[in-house]
């Protein structure tokens, strides 16, 4: 059958000589995985650079309902995303979102919301000028909402945010998943502001990182078989700033 969709290139790899393998999250069926046959020709009806991660595109597939893979039937940009390749801060950014939702969001099937917010995130990020260093904090934190695993960090108005239990208590926990009250009141700041108010809020280089560091390891932990993600490295920089 044939399924027409936005989709989000999450992950491309080189298939062959000439063909790419690529995981799109789509609007109507969720994450797939799409076979490209011919698209690294020199002459190719589509083109290989619209399979960059994060592109934005506007699909016809043949879709099969029980398949693992699919194939193309037509292709095209859905908007432009120019500054997400040309600024490397921004390249930075959108690797890591992209390896986040490839290896934090598992099922198939439709799940409209989460891709409205993500294809929000991604044009939010290109039409900024000035690059807000939390943006990665502040996308994974929103990101959990969607995934079922947002933290609960109302129960207090102060305290420890224990990774394991997602929740913010006053007891400081016994085992090492944890963040210090005053990182657990920057998470529970930065959570509660939108995008535009991030740039109120001043944190060291060394409190992002660790930040980072704990939120990935919430990730690990409450998402089940879950693997450790590469692009966090990439951002050392821009948390640095």
């Amino acid at each position: 059958m044939l399924l027409k969709t936005e989709a989000i290139v999450l992950k491309t790899m080189k298939y062959r000589e000439t063909s790419v393998i690529s995981v799109f999250f789509t609007r109507e069926e969720g994450m797939l995985t799409v076979f490209a046959n011919g698209v690294r020709k020199d002459k190719a009806r589509m083109h290989a650079s619209l399979f960059q991660p994060p592109m934005l595109l506007e699909t016809i597939l043949y879709y099969k309902p029980n398949g693992d893979m699919h194939r193309i039937k037509e292709l095209k940009s859905g908007a432009p995303l120019f500054s997400l390749f040309e600024n490397l801060k921004k390249t930075a950014i959108v690797q890591f979102m992209a390896e986040l939702i490839q290896k934090s969001t598992r099922e198939k099937g439709p799940n409209p919301a989460l891709f409205d917010f993500i294809k929000k995130s991604l044009m939010e990020l290109e039409s900024t000028g000035k690059i807000n260093s939390l943006y990665p904090l502040h996308f994974m934190l929103n990101l959990t909402s969607f995934l079922g695993i947002g933290p609960d960090l109302q129960r207090e108005s102060s305290g420890y945010f224990d990774l394991r239990e997602g929740t913010l208590v006053s007891v400081q926990p016994t085992h090492s998943h944890y963040l210090d009250e005053e990182s657990s009141a920057f998470l529970k700041m930065i959570f509660n502001v939108s995008t535009g108010d991030l740039d109120f809020i001043r944190l060291p280089a060394e409190t992002k990182r660790e930040l980072l560091n704990h939120l990935t390891t919430y990730y690990l932990i409450h998402i089940d078989g879950m693997k450790p993600l590469r692009s966090p490295e990439i951002l050392k920089t821009i948390l640095s700033k």
